[in-house]
């Protein structure tokens, strides 16, 4: 019998997978989408992606429970490439400070299925696999 986490990565793999779990009373659906010219796993929390969900507090943590299953994302505010430009008009001490700056954010979209189950793993050991999608 396969364990849960190899039964999520089995059935993201290919074009056009998909799962269902439960977890912390949340239906979490991700689906495998073609965005563009790249494949990427769609996370629908209890049938819905809300933008409200992505937003963040000021420690990196998502202020909508729903958040939790979205994933982090950290960016700098400046690109390291604008930071000579940024050190000639705004000088030294206070380019080093705006190129330090990071952006966190949560994302629907994953890139790949490994990253995906890493986090579940580490936030969401418990989960269970959605009964009727449960491998005999």
């Amino acid at each position: 019998m396969m364990d849960k986490w190899q039964q999520i990565a089995g059935s993201l793999k290919g074009a056009f997978g998909t799962i269902t779990v439960i977890a912390d009373g949340h239906e979490v659906a991700f689906y495998k989408r073609v965005d563009g010219e790249r494949l990427v796993i769609e996370t629908y929390v209890d049938g819905w992606i809300k933008g409200k969900w992505t937003s963040v507090d000021e420690h990196g943590r998502p202020e909508h429970p729903e958040g939790r299953f979205y994933r982090p994302r950290n960016r700098r505010a400046w690109p390291l490439k604008e930071y000579s430009r940024l050190k000639r008009v705004f000088g030294k001490k206070k380019a080093d400070e705006m190129i330090a700056l990071r952006t966190i954010i949560v994302s629907p979209i994953w890139n790949s299925p490994k990253t995906l189950i890493s986090h579940l793993k580490k936030h969401f050991p418990d989960l269970e696999i959605k009964a009727d999608e449960v491998a005999s």
